[in-house]
Order: C-alpha cells, then sequence, then structure tokens
C-alpha cells in the first residue's frame, strides 16, 4: 500500500471526494440550465427563417 500524503483519514477523503463530485454535477447540471434558458430566450438556429437585420445579441 502507498504511503499516505496527506492527513486525512480514509473515511474524511471520501467525504471530501464525495463533496467534489456533488459540485461537479451541481455545475454541469446548472450550466445545461442556463444554456438551455438562453437558447429559448434567443435561439442562434432559425429554422426556414432569416436573421431579422436588427438582430442584437443583447
Amino acid at each position: 500500500m502507498a504511503e499516505a500524503r496527506t492527513r486525512l483519514t480514509e473515511e474524511q477523503a471520501r467525504e471530501v471526494h464525495s463533496l467534489v463530485v456533488q459540485g461537479w454535477v451541481f455545475s454541469v447540471f446548472a450550466s445545461m440550465g442556463a444554456h438551455i434558458l438562453v437558447w429559448l430566450w434567443r435561439p442562434m438556429v432559425y429554422t426556414g427563417q432569416m436573421v431579422p437585420p436588427d438582430w442584437r445579441f443583447f
């Protein structure tokens, strides 16, 4: 077994890892939701339509 390089116990390391994974999952779903909301607000792909000449992003 490899020598431990931190002062964390196995249980503490698993808890930290769990929190990191939960944070990553939350950020992925939050960014997906934000992208969907932006697309609903201002879609970039117009099906069969021309982009209006006064197109502005903001």
